[in-house]
């Protein structure tokens, strides 16, 4: 009796909530990325990543996406404000056939946030679905109904008569990869898989950055290194400057650039000139404790961060957030912002702003380029591990090649290439990097490594034989077999040594299947 009468006082609640509501606000948008489906035995498996972003109507208990093959449904998205999901947690339990399985959760906080969401559910199918399209619904659930607002279709394969010890892939990005996923096991070796040697880099060119938040007594511009938290502020700079101004045999400074920033209070122009006047203190600080030539060091002042604060306040989680973010974004630096900013709250939101958020918008940022030396070979295995980020791409390079071989692979295949993966990091964009990180990535069995490196490739011709591998081992020997006559055009030995060891595993695939029959 309890429990009947506690339902009914929630759906008086309800209706009470629903009673007032004025014109429905435009839904949040939504979109879907990297949607994709797989046959895994018995199971269908569904992988999206969703963004959700902008407010609840005014009304709407809740936004639902709720995924749908057939008669059956998979569990749902659902986008609550914070009082609504406690109300649903409390009818789920009571009343649980009436409310829809949730396989996530996202609360819609105050301001238009945008949420995103990474979905991976399977549901066993009860048997070959005649549909083949998955369609995810979103619905916008009142007090007492649910309305269909649009509709998302992914084409499904239907079930192939499947085997069940064989995984079915359908990406519904036709220009992207299989998932990761290994159905295949191959005894992988450098024959397999294609290096290429990189481009030489004539002049090693490198860059590094830092920002620092400096403390100085009012209108003071010359750097005080022991000064409130100063000393370690400066300990950022000089843990790249004292390498790299002292060491001059291996570095050459070419150029410094030093921003000042200040916070907003006092007038536009006072900050502007302060700004600069504290870069150029920045400026001899570095001159007098690192021996630089001031010639190669640019300053200028940028005046007052209002990008910074309207990034620090955006980030927050302050109740006036919304307030201050609109006063920034709808008054002009010369038409009153400061002002209106002041006036808020009859002061006391300035007044909280000045100590917890104006100190980190007093700062300096430098960039730093400078030129490193050539290393011999030995040189190059030591800095891999100390300072891989002095080392070119063909010194990466070399040092892999030495390290690693076949009977590399024999002794500890997981560790095999791990050099690779160091170039990849400083070097992402480059093609080279990318195949050889691929290569070893490969060799290893490491397939979400690999998925990731090729992705930056698939279009180029290099990359033919190892997206021949990939496709080998995810268990697509059809596209595999393309691939690799492709490469007959790029890596030909090595293309038609798999191609002869593909058509030997089929072989060996298909006595299998007959000897088990």
């Amino acid at each position: 009796m309890k429990r009947i009468i506690l339902i009914l006082l929630l759906l008086v609640a309800s209706h009470s909530l629903c009673a007032g509501k004025g014109r429905d606000r435009q839904l949040p948008e939504i979109t879907y990325d990297s949607i994709r489906a797989c046959w895994q035995g018995d199971s269908l498996q569904l992988r999206f990543r969703a963004r959700i972003a902008g407010r609840l109507p005014r009304g709407g208990r809740y936004i639902g996406l709720i995924p749908k093959l057939g008669e059956t449904t998979f569990p749902a998205i659902g986008y609550f404000r914070p009082t609504e999901a406690r109300y649903f947690r409390r009818r789920q339990f009571f009343d649980p056939q009436q409310t829809p399985e949730m396989a996530h959760t996202v609360l819609a906080r105050r301001g238009n946030d945008v949420h995103y969401v990474n979905y991976e559910q399977s549901l066993l199918m009860p048997s070959t679905p005649s549909d083949s399209v998955l369609l995810i619904e979103t619905r916008l659930f009142t007090c007492c109904s649910s309305t269909l607002k649009a509709l998302k279709g992914l084409r499904i394969p239907l079930h192939p008569g499947y085997r069940r010890d064989t995984v079915y892939i359908y990406d519904n990005r036709n220009d992207r990869l299989p998932l990761p996923v290994a159905v295949v096991s191959l005894p992988l070796y450098e024959a397999n898989v294609t290096f290429l040697e990189p481009q030489p880099e004539a002049v090693k060119e490198r860059t590094a950055s830092a920002t620092v938040r400096l403390t100085y007594p009012v209108n003071v511009s010359r750097v005080l290194s022991y000064f409130g938290d100063n000393a370690t502020e400066l300990h950022h700079i000089d843990s790249i400057l004292n390498r790299i101004a002292t060491d001059t045999a291996t570095y050459r400074i070419t150029r410094i650039a030093i921003t000042g920033y200040a916070s907003p209070e006092d007038t536009y122009e006072h900050n502007l000139h302060l700004s600069e006047r504290r870069a150029y203190g920045m400026r001899d600080w570095l001159a007098d404790n690192y021996g630089l030539d001031r010639n190669t060091i640019s300053c200028q002042g940028a005046g007052e961060d209002w990008d910074g604060l309207r990034a620090l306040v955006a980030a927050s989680d302050l109740s006036f957030r919304d307030e201050v973010l609109a006063i920034i974004d709808r008054y002009d630096l010369w038409h009153g912002r400061e002002k209106h900013l002041m006036e808020l709250h009859g002061g006391r939101t300035y007044n909280y702003l000045l100590p917890h958020f104006f100190p980190t918008l007093r700062r300096m940022e430098l960039e730093m380029e400078y030129s490193v030396r050539s290393f011999t070979p030995d040189e190059s295995a030591d800095r891999l591990t100390s300072h891989p980020q002095d080392l070119s791409l063909q010194e990466i390079y070399d040092v892999a090649r030495e390290r690693n071989t076949d009977q590399t692979i024999a002794r500890e295949r997981d560790q095999y290439g791990k050099e690779y993966d160091i170039a990849v990091r400083y070097f992402p964009d480059d093609v080279s990097a990318n195949i050889n990180a691929a290569s070893a990535a490969l060799v290893r069995g490491d397939l979400e490594q690999a998925h990731e490196c090729l992705e930056q490739v698939a279009d180029g011709p290099m990359a033919a034989n190892n997206l021949g591998i990939y496709y080998w081992l995810c268990g697509d020997t059809a596209m595999a077999e393309q691939y690799f006559r492709k490469a007959m055009e790029t890596d030909p030995v090595r293309a038609a040594h798999n191609l002869s060891e593909l058509a030997r595993w089929l072989e060996e695939q298909q006595n299998e299947n007959e000897a088990s029959r």
